[in-house]
């Protein structure tokens, strides 16, 4: 807040209190503030870097004041978390350096009290447009299987027909990884194109077919080597309302901050324009008050 009134009392110099108009310039914008040998400083020089250098740092304040605002904030938890995690960087000896690259040690802690309120803001993103995103993502929650063996791929699904649980038929049968029940999306990379067709392809849940995925490698003397990787899902619901705590959570660490701050200052009506800085923060702040 403090850099805010700094930023603002600049601004307000700057335009003589010009009644905070809709000019993107000012009227004694070519005043000289200061001058060189080969280069002069003027009033509208200051103004423009002002408003660059400014811009994202009152978004973010803004930001911050509306995350503020959700409902069920734990502002306890959030100053516990920053606290604790100064103190954690404090006994590894790395103080010197946050205040070196923040200027100090609160000026760390508010930048990461910044970054948890976004990750709420998130949630609260994914939340207000969970049917379109749930939509666009076709989220899945499943465990998933790979072997290198075919035959290890069939014994699973055998010993799972067989009343084992998919975990540790998985396991029992050489696969490449301990399967976890998790959520995936279609944009997911950790899945290879051939599960992402098959889970396109069918609206089945349960234990799937043996799903083959080919690569290529190329070794020392130039030839070509085919490898194939056997997967195996379970899965265990396509319908996101069972699981849809898990779903927000895991989107809300991939979505776009750039989109979440667009969306909240979009809804709040806030609007960042080429025109007096002055008037971009009186209205902002006025919708949060």
């Amino acid at each position: 807040m403090k850099k805010i009134i700094v930023i603002l009392f600049a601004l307000l110099l700057l335009a003589g209190c010009s009644n905070a108009n809709h000019y993107s310039s000012l009227s004694d914008g070519d005043e000289v503030i200061f001058s060189g040998p080969n280069m002069t400083y003027t009033k509208n020089d200051l103004y423009k870097s002002l408003k660059v250098s400014s811009e994202d740092a009152i978004a973010s304040d803004i930001i911050d004041k509306i995350a503020l605002k959700l409902d069920g904030i734990d502002m306890e938890s959030i100053n516990k978390q920053a606290d604790e995690l100064i103190e954690t960087y404090q006994s590894l000896g790395y103080e010197s350096y946050i205040i070196s690259s923040y200027g100090s040690l609160d000026a760390y802690r508010k930048s990461y009290v910044s970054t948890l309120l976004l990750s709420e803001l998130s949630k609260a993103y994914v939340n207000e447009k969970f049917d379109e995103l749930s939509a666009e993502k076709k989220p899945v929650k499943m465990q998933l299987a790979s072997f290198a063996n075919e035959d290890d791929a069939k014994k699973c699904i055998e010993d799972v027909n067989n009343g084992s649980t998919f975990d540790m038929a998985a396991v029992n049968n050489n696969a490449a990884n301990a399967p976890q029940s998790s959520v995936y999306t279609d944009d997911d990379t950790s899945l290879v194109y051939e599960v992402k067709d098959y889970l396109n392809s069918t609206d089945t849940t349960g234990v799937s077919t043996i799903i083959v995925s080919t690569s290529s490698t190329q070794d020392a003397d130039g030839n070509i080597n085919e490898n194939n990787t056997y997967y195996v899902l379970n899965v265990e619901s396509r319908n996101v309302a069972d699981f849809k705590d898990e779903f927000v959570d895991l989107l809300a660490t991939t979505v776009s901050s750039d989109d979440v701050r667009n969306y909240f200052l979009s809804s709040h009506e806030i609007e960042f324009f080429d025109q007096d800085l002055y008037k971009i923060m009186t209205e902002a702040f006025e919708v949060l008050k």
